[in-house]
């Protein structure tokens, strides 16, 4: 093989190994999602419903992928979040806490709204959940517990790690 086939060869692999890395990198970023369809379509449709919607930021990410358009919409979630400051969220993202209280929702049947606080300490770990209102005592007992179990990127206050109060709000709805 001439030494020009060879440089030519070596440039060809080159330019198909960055294309390849690129593309790899690219699918391990999760295209953000802000709504979650349901498990399963309805017997008859291979459609599957979107069963949580409205979501402001996305729900499968985790707080550093957010953008920052993203992040400035959860920061309106409080009431103050200085510049340089972050707030607690779910390590997995919103998703890791939406899935398995709409799954419970699904079987309480409850409807309503549910609007808890979760005191979120240093470490990311949840010391507290605090009810502000809920469409069960079903439904309370079992979200707290979910928060509970949940770990949270900390909050960061002056650049530490710090505790800080997660807000989580939804709205159930029964579909016939």
């Amino acid at each position: 093989m001439s030494s020009t086939m060879r440089s030519t060869l070596a440039k060809t692999l080159c330019t198909l190994l960055l294309t390849y890395t690129a593309f790899a990198s690219a699918q391990s970023e999760p295209k953000p999602e802000f709504v979650i369809k349901e498990d399963q379509a309805v017997t008859g449709s291979y459609i599957r419903r979107n069963e949580v919607s409205g979501g402001q930021v996305p729900m499968n990410v985790p707080y550093e992928q957010l953008s920052p358009a993203d992040r400035q919409i959860l920061h309106s979630w409080w009431e103050k979040v200085n510049d340089g400051d972050e707030p607690p969220f779910p390590l997995a993202g919103l998703r890791a806490i939406i899935d398995p209280i709409r799954k419970g929702q699904r079987q309480l049947g409850d409807t309503g709204e549910l609007f808890i606080v979760a005191t979120v300490r240093a470490d990311g770990s949840v010391s507290n959940v605090a009810l502000f209102e809920s469409p069960s005592d079903a439904m309370t007992q079992f979200a707290a517990r979910i928060l509970l179990l949940t770990k949270f990127k900390p909050a960061k206050c002056a650049g530490k790690p710090c505790q800080m109060d997660f807000p989580f709000q939804m709205n159930f709805s029964v579909r016939r």
